[in-house]
């Protein structure tokens, strides 16, 4: 089976599933939303050349603690989140003929191509239900509306993996600059989390969001690096032992506020 048919089983909420808000064709979804939205934007400009388009919205899923990826990283606060922790925005995908695909769509914001590219490797990693499906998935973020409708249309002629590693390059020329927007963004939020959670009544929401952001941080760190062949060949010289040690030391390097301290509101 696709991976087509097996997005389209997911049940949303409408019929009392509890995998994702909405799934279905991506006509429908335009007409629940605010037509002035960046999101309706981008997605009507799908859909005008994509009329049989659908489309999952916020799909829920757990993190995999048994993942080994997981186990190295060892954030545990992740652990302490309630239910299906994850949440990816959107999840575009078709059928068209012999070729099926699905785009990952995080909204534009500081770092949000690594948050579709981390929600990626969460969604198809070991142990995942669409593990399978890792070759016809493809992760996106960004305000760009024409190169988002242009990598839908090119991932049903070009192979997945092709147009990632070019989309790859586009965000970031290198690993270390795809490192330093991260760092500086997790700071950030370090830095401003208990002036957000001050005088808020419920605090959950934005406990889980920077707690969500931190583990896809260094799961990207950890992930990206153990898939880089340069530095495999030419920094390590081949030693995968030494590639997996600095890829752990990329992702010990975020700096976080621990679930307990963001509860009680201070360090």
């Amino acid at each position: 089976m696709a991976i087509a048919k097996v997005l389209e089983q997911f049940i949303d909420v409408r019929k009392n599933g509890d995998s994702c808000d909405f799934n279905g064709y991506l006509e429908d979804y335009l007409q629940t939303i605010d037509d002035n939205s960046k999101d309706y934007q981008i997605l009507s400009a799908i859909f005008a050349e994509n009329n049989d388009a659908k489309v999952l919205v916020n799909y829920h899923l757990n993190i995999n603690a048994s993942a080994i990826t997981n186990q190295i990283i060892r954030y545990k606060d992740i652990n302490k989140l309630e239910g299906k922790a994850l949440s990816v925005p959107y999840i575009i995908y078709e059928a068209k003929e012999d070729v099926e695909r699905a785009l990952i769509y995080y909204p534009a914001c500081e770092c949000g191509y690594v948050f579709a590219k981390g929600l990626y490797y969460c969604l198809t990693e070991p142990g995942s239900e669409l593990i399978d499906y890792r070759n016809e998935f493809i992760a996106i973020s960004g305000d760009d509306v024409q190169l988002i409708v242009n990598t839908y249309n090119d991932m049903f002629k070009k192979k997945a993996g092709f147009i990632q590693r070019s989309l790859d390059t586009k965000f970031y020329p290198s690993y270390d600059d795809m490192k330093q927007c991260i760092i500086t963004e997790s700071n950030r939020m370090h830095d401003t989390v208990f002036d957000e959670l001050k005088g808020v009544e419920d605090k959950y929401p934005i406990i889980k969001d920077h707690i969500v952001k931190w583990f896809l941080f260094k799961k990207v760190l950890y992930v990206q690096y153990m898939l880089n062949k340069d530095a495999l060949a030419k920094v390590h010289e081949g030693n995968v032992k030494k590639q997996r040690n600095q890829a752990k030391m990329n992702a010990d390097e975020i700096v976080f506020v621990s679930f307990s301290a963001m509860w009680r509101g201070n360090e």
